[in-house]
């Protein structure tokens, strides 16, 4: 059974969300979209975290460019995706230098510090998301549309 953020009250998610990082050890560093065009055009991986909806609807341009969604959309609402983690660890390596971003910076910073507390090193949150990216006119993908039949 998936956990469901929409069914618990928000003041409980919040304090879920603060006890889990009270507990992490490691510390989100987050930088600017400017800093991490120059991580990414410079072979860092961007780890885009938002859902596959999202994801479809454009993307930051970028060679080694991930979707993994950090939380997936059900009937019942957003639930945090269960295996996460485990999903970026077959796709990268705890040593890669590793940019996470997501629409407006949210959801990356928390992505983020799943990653750190499971022992990934080099990871960093892109704050402000893809909005950010796309209003300071960095390159972007958006897929075509496809034909229905």
């Amino acid at each position: 059974m998936a956990f469901s953020v929409a069914l618990l009250p928000r003041w409980s998610v919040f304090l879920l969300l603060l006890f889990f990082f009270c507990s992490t050890r490691a510390k989100v560093v987050t930088i600017d979209v400017r800093a991490a065009k120059d991580l990414i055009q410079t072979g860092s991986i961007y780890l885009d975290v938002r859902t596959v909806e999202e994801f479809s609807k454009g993307y930051v341009d970028a060679v080694n460019i991930v979707n993994i969604p950090y939380m997936l959309n059900t009937p019942k609402g957003k639930v945090m995706n269960p295996d996460f983690v485990k999903e970026v660890s077959l796709a990268c390596n705890k040593e890669d230098h590793i940019i996470v971003g997501c629409q407006i910076g949210g959801r990356s910073f928390y992505a983020t510090a799943a990653l750190l507390s499971d022992g990934f090193k080099n990871v960093k949150d892109m704050g402000g998301g893809y909005e950010e990216w796309v209003i300071n006119k960095f390159p972007v993908k958006i897929p075509a549309a496809k034909e229905e039949l």
